[in-house]
């Protein structure tokens, strides 16, 4: 019998409004996360102009997601990061210093023109499995 589709919730990480889409699904031990953004519940960005805040708003609400599915950001496996202002790399660096730890996970960077809100400077997406991270 395959994995049921579970979807994991937390205030921590707020659900899209108007139901678009899931934040968190989980199948087993996979975990697959859309892109978090650092946007506010009245459609600003959290963190003002600051790539290197909202990337931190951005872990916070992975991390949240990561540990209501039962793991943590140790368990990521691949991250896909979208960024507006390439020159932004070093400040999400920063930020993503400050919550991964090695052995990191893979990565890739991609420098856009916008997102989907006008504020909104860094977009991350993630993958994680369940208790593969190191402790």
């Amino acid at each position: 019998m395959a994995d049921r589709i579970e979807q994991i919730t937390t205030p921590d990480a707020p659900e899209p409004p108007g139901g678009i889409y899931s934040n968190c699904l989980r199948v087993g031990d996979q975990v697959f996360l859309a892109g978090m953004t650092s946007t506010g519940s009245d459609g600003a960005a959290l963190g003002g102009a600051s790539a290197y805040e909202q990337a931190r708003v951005c872990f916070e609400r992975i991390a949240a997601l990561a540990e209501a599915a039962g793991g943590s950001l140790a368990d990521i496996v691949k991250m896909t990061v979208y960024l507006v202002d390439i020159t932004d790399r070093p400040d999400f660096g920063k930020a993503r210093s400050e919550f991964l730890k090695p052995p990191l996970p893979c990565s890739t960077l991609i420098g856009v023109k916008v997102l989907a809100m006008p504020d909104i400077l860094v977009e991350i997406d993630a993958t994680l499995m369940i208790g593969a991270g190191s402790v």
